[in-house]
């Protein structure tokens, strides 16, 4: 039986669409890496080896600890076919850059945060096939589906390899350029990639303008109710393992913010018959930014306030 001959809704795209639609986006990805990128300098990458050990457990924790807590999830929901790819595809992403944001506010470990997005930017052209993978092998029905998509994962290898590594590679060389003309190019570049996200978010809702009402609430409660399960859930575990604040803060928000807009892009190429991918991405990005602000800014004031009690517990 054609498992998707009752579940997959069609909405038709010539060719000529697809792939214009498919090059705008891959090219939006990488001027956003292009500017992740600015952030790293030779001097964060020669400096790695130092933290190795922290590196590796947080690499660990960045590749198995959301997609396992997603597939736990996921098994306890048994959600659609399509709410499940969606998911999947979200968990198998790499970190997210707006960690190092929260990283900041939050008094964690910047070096492991810088360390830990190059890591999984790095290798993701291998993890997120390996983890969709091996993610939708979990149940025979998902198996099923998998084999029904016809994933041409060359292709979306080679989508990984141009948007985020060749990109992340030339932005470090870039950043480390000296002179006016460079300092001009990275600050109109940066600036820009507000503007990129709104558009890409925007794009997947006017691509997908006739599934918005797709967004239910247990789209929204799969959002909201993994994200933040999954960064509790992490920091009481590294926490736990490591007896250390920063690390266990750091490692925290580095797996529960994913690359949202790679998700996005995935979704929109390769997923256009199923629009519930790129509108859970969308949703993700979006909910990731106002759950990442609020929090990191509450964890600041908690950080400040209680550096004012021991200044003035040892005054007394």
């Amino acid at each position: 039986m054609n498992l998707f001959a009752f579940t997959v809704k069609i909405y038709p795209m010539n060719n000529t669409d697809q792939n214009l639609q498919a090059l705008v986006v891959q090219v939006i990805l990488a001027v956003i890496m292009l500017a992740v990128s600015f952030e790293i300098t030779i001097a964060d990458i020669k400096a790695l080896p130092k933290i190795w050990k922290k590196l590796i457990f947080g690499y660990i924790m960045q590749i198995t600890f959301l997609p396992t807590f997603m597939m736990i999830l996921l098994l306890i929901v048994n959600p659609s076919i399509h709410m499940m790819l969606a998911f999947v595809l979200l968990a198998a992403c790499p970190g997210g850059n707006l960690s190092q944001l929260f990283v900041i506010k939050s008094n964690g470990n910047l070096g492991i945060s810088m360390g830990l997005s190059f890591l999984s930017t790095l290798l993701s052209p291998l993890t997120v096939p390996a983890i969709f993978f091996l993610a939708t092998h979990i149940k025979p029905e998902w198996s099923a589906a998998y084999k029904e998509l016809h994933l041409p994962w060359g292709d979306i290898f080679n989508t990984l390899v141009t948007s985020i590594l060749i990109p992340l590679v030339i932005g470090i060389w870039m950043r480390n350029q000296e002179g006016p003309k460079w300092i001009k190019f990275r600050t109109v570049i940066e600036k820009s990639v507000s503007w990129l996200l709104f558009g890409l978010i925007a794009g997947a809702c006017i691509s997908f303008r006739k599934s918005l009402a797709e967004i239910d609430s247990f789209m929204m409660m799969m959002v909201f109710g993994s994200s933040i399960g999954c960064f509790l859930t992490a920091y009481l575990f590294t926490k736990l393992a490591t007896k250390d604040y920063a690390t266990s803060i750091t490692i925290a928000w580095e797996v529960s913010i994913q690359n949202s807009g790679l998700g996005m892009v995935l979704g929109l190429v390769y997923f256009s018959n199923i629009p519930e991918v790129s509108l859970a991405c969308a949703l993700w990005g979006i909910w990731q930014m106002v759950i990442g602000t609020i929090v990191s800014g509450l964890i600041a004031k908690f950080n400040s306030r209680k550096v004012a009690l021991c200044q003035v517990s040892n005054a007394g």
